[in-house]
């Protein structure tokens, strides 16, 4: 028996020739004194064969995240500690937010902006939170690829949206204390209704590019992400194909969106600033530079680790920091806002003891 094997991309055929007897060939005629042979072929398809160097292994994949550490107690330390974080962001930021809907007081520019913000901080926060708890405790820290691109749509929404929600902040703030008695109609319910729908917008506009533009990639050998979620560049740093296309393209929309709202906030304090050096009263100085602390605490910690976290080139990128550093504005940013804007603000704290001696008389 001599057998050959013929290959292609697809699809592999075993062509073997035997040599047969004419008996064999025809039972049903007599066997004659000599025997004689024939040769036959026959054809033997194999198994399917499939060249996976040129395949799309994206599909049906799965992300697996390094997390922080394997030690076991030191991953229920963290568990202990990011639920205690997670839980005071999600009091603070959903009383904050029910507080000011529900007391007439606040129904003001200002705290409309802050309530957009309190929404904001909890709902970027939960993007990554909830499943970070659930990796301390778990044996394999997994994601599936419809997962990861969700979570990171979803935080880099919400994320982006809020960094135009604190300059539109800072123009109101600027509108207040440099135009008081015009504030009423440059800051009417219609013009802060919009700067509202235009952060989103903006935002999820700027996360729609930047998703689209990392999962369009090839993810190909190990899938182990050197993060605690789906965050843009540790996941580019999977890809097997050239991003340098997607790099340049994610830094000119980060970029354009850190700067420009950099730009805005930095230009509304210095007109602030020039105003308030203009006022006679000190007594009016205090109160204007008050007004504006809680803000300017909110800028500097969100802007100050965004800036580290996305303006910078590849090269430049030490995972392991970054991780410590996404740790700041995914958990602790969104535990302090709260904090910051009701401490410090005594509209706040009278509409908190309203509500709260109201339902004690209910």
């Amino acid at each position: 028996m001599i057998e050959f094997h013929l290959k292609n991309q697809t699809s592999s055929v075993r062509l073997i020739f035997s040599r047969r007897s004419s008996a064999e060939l025809n039972p049903g005629r007599a066997p004659r004194c000599s025997t004689s042979s024939t040769v036959v072929p026959s054809f033997h398809t194999a198994e399917p064969w499939r060249n996976m160097e040129g395949a799309n292994l994206s599909q049906g994949i799965e992300f697996e995240f390094l997390g922080f550490t394997s030690d076991l107690q030191l991953q229920i330390l963290l568990f202990v500690v990011f639920l205690g974080l997670y839980t005071i962001t999600v009091l603070g930021n959903l009383t904050m937010f029910f507080l000011i809907h529900v007391s007439a007081a606040l129904h003001t520019p200002m705290y409309s902006l802050l309530k957009s913000l309190s929404f904001l901080d909890f709902c970027y926060s939960s993007t990554v939170v909830p499943q970070t708890l659930v990796h301390f405790l778990a044996h394999r820290k997994v994601i599936s690829y419809l997962g990861c691109m969700a979570q990171l749509f979803f935080y880099a929404g919400f994320a982006t949206s809020e960094g135009y929600l604190l300059a539109a902040m800072a123009y109101d703030r600027y509108a207040a204390i440099c135009s008081p008695l015009r504030y009423p109609i440059t800051m009417s319910p219609g013009v802060c209704t919009s700067l509202i729908v235009g952060s989103y917008s903006a935002g999820f506009l700027n996360s729609l590019i930047h998703t689209s533009c990392i999962f369009s990639l090839k993810f190909c050998g190990a899938h182990v992400v050197i993060h605690f979620f789906c965050d843009g560049p540790p996941i580019l740093s999977l890809s097997c194909v050239d991003t340098s296309l997607c790099e340049i393209l994610l830094f000119i929309f980060a970029g354009f969106n850190l700067l420009s709202c950099t730009l805005s906030i930095l230009v509304s304090y210095l007109l602030i600033l020039i105003t308030i050096l203009r006022m006679n009263s000190a007594q009016g100085r205090l109160k204007a530079f008050s007004t504006c602390a809680s803000h300017l605490t909110a800028v500097c910690l969100f802007y100050g680790t965004t800036l580290f976290m996305y303006l910078r080139p590849r090269s430049s990128y030490a995972l392991a920091q970054d991780r410590m550093v996404a740790v700041i504005y995914t958990v602790v940013i969104p535990v302090l806002n709260p904090l910051v804007y009701s401490l410090r603000n005594k509209d706040v704290k009278e509409a908190l003891r309203k509500v709260w001696g109201r339902k004690i008389m209910e």
